[in-house]
């Protein structure tokens, strides 16, 4: 059984294929001091991808680190496991981005499975509906 980070990792492959990249300069952000912070990933050029299954004060934080990339698309994926309410937790998220990013620029999806239950299939048409609503809004620009 795969491990939750392993799980949305897997999805987002499942969704995208080798457009998703999870390593190399591409995933690394730097906030000035220290050493650089990292998200999981990106899609593209375009898309800066967090995958979180953390409680949701974590997922906000994480917020932070997909706002601060240099990708104009965002995308969180959520996880539903250490959260108490993911619906709420993605609310919260959509708002806080609202105040940053025009809603063309960013989607929040929340997964049915996670590392302990699968859901593999559903759960990567989501994300590729969510990825396709984004490269549309780029395309027609």
């Amino acid at each position: 059984m795969a491990g939750h980070d392993e799980y949305g990792k897997r999805v987002l492959q499942e969704a995208v294929g080798t457009a998703f990249v999870d390593s190399g300069p591409a995933v690394y952000i730097y906030y000035g001091a220290g050493g650089p912070a990292r998200i999981d990933g990106v899609i593209g050029r375009d898309i800066a991808v967090e995958v979180e299954s953390r409680v949701s004060k974590q997922v906000r934080g994480a917020v932070l680190d997909l706002l601060y990339h240099e990708c104009d698309k965002k995308l969180l994926v959520l996880l539903p496991v250490h959260m108490p309410n993911p619906m709420v937790t993605a609310a919260q998220c959509r708002t806080i981005m609202k105040r940053f990013l025009d809603p063309a620029d960013f989607r929040v999806v929340v997964l049915a499975g996670s590392g302990g239950y699968e859901a593999l299939s559903d759960d990567a048409a989501l994300v590729r509906a969510a990825v396709g609503e984004l490269l549309d809004k780029s395309a027609g620009q």
